[in-house]
């Protein structure tokens, strides 16, 4: 719901401005009629780029969420001591995560994207075709784990590690990267070896049961 919302809210505004320009055209008219004609035709013309901005906007919304469903069934294979949570905010007003993974090596903060082009770093940064995105995953997930880290500490969770990671869906990045400026990279099909492989001493059982019943009940109350 918020996916769509986030697309199609300045048809709102449109809306309202054709409400109003429809009440001004009473048979008693707060406008002339050629007033009246002109802003029609501008409207007409914002209705249209509306149209077609949205329409790319939706499409990168769904491909985004077809890439989240396809890590959202990959990760419901892990192990029984994985405890995964997709699609979750922790704070009304913090941000939404695509996957979160209680697993013995830590919590893995995953951010998913399902991008077409040449996928690159430079200095740091993540580029698609040569260019830095409008929002970088990178520093998405970094928020994100800034987020999770303050949740854990004001619920009195027990001290884990966590990791971020960002999961580039049927698109491996160029040149083999595993982790830029802390952040894990990898694609679908090796996220069950990162957990694996990022293991230095696993958790105790009790810690990860607890992190897991607070996520849980958070995500209940959501």
């Amino acid at each position: 719901m918020i996916g769509p919302m986030r697309v199609f809210w300045p048809l709102i505004p449109i809306c309202i401005a054709a409400g109003w320009l429809l009440h001004a055209a009473l048979p008693v008219p707060r406008l002339s009629t050629s007033h009246a004609g002109v802003l029609f035709v501008l409207l007409a013309a914002a209705l249209a780029g509306f149209m077609l901005w949205s329409a790319k906007r939706l499409r990168s919304f769904l491909k985004g969420a077809e890439g989240e469903e396809k890590v959202a069934r990959i990760l419901s294979f892990l192990p029984s001591n994985h405890t995964v949570f997709n699609d979750i905010q922790l704070d009304p007003s913090g941000p939404f995560f695509d996957h979160i993974v209680v697993a013995p090596a830590g919590i893995f903060v995953i951010e998913t994207k399902n991008w077409s082009g040449e996928i690159t770093f430079q200095n740091g940064q993540v580029l698609c075709n040569g260019k830095v995105p409008g929002r970088s995953p990178l520093k998405q997930v970094k928020e994100q784990t800034a987020a999770l880290l303050d949740y854990l500490s004001r619920t009195g969770c027990p001290e884990a590690p966590v990791y971020p990671a960002v999961c580039f869906v049927g698109n491996p990045p160029q040149g083999g990267q595993t982790n830029i400026g802390g952040v894990r990279i990898c694609t679908e099909t090796e996220l069950p070896a990162l957990f694996e492989s990022t293991i230095e001493s696993p958790l105790p059982a009790g810690s990860l049961a607890m992190i897991s019943s607070e996520l849980a009940r958070c995500a209940e109350d959501k």
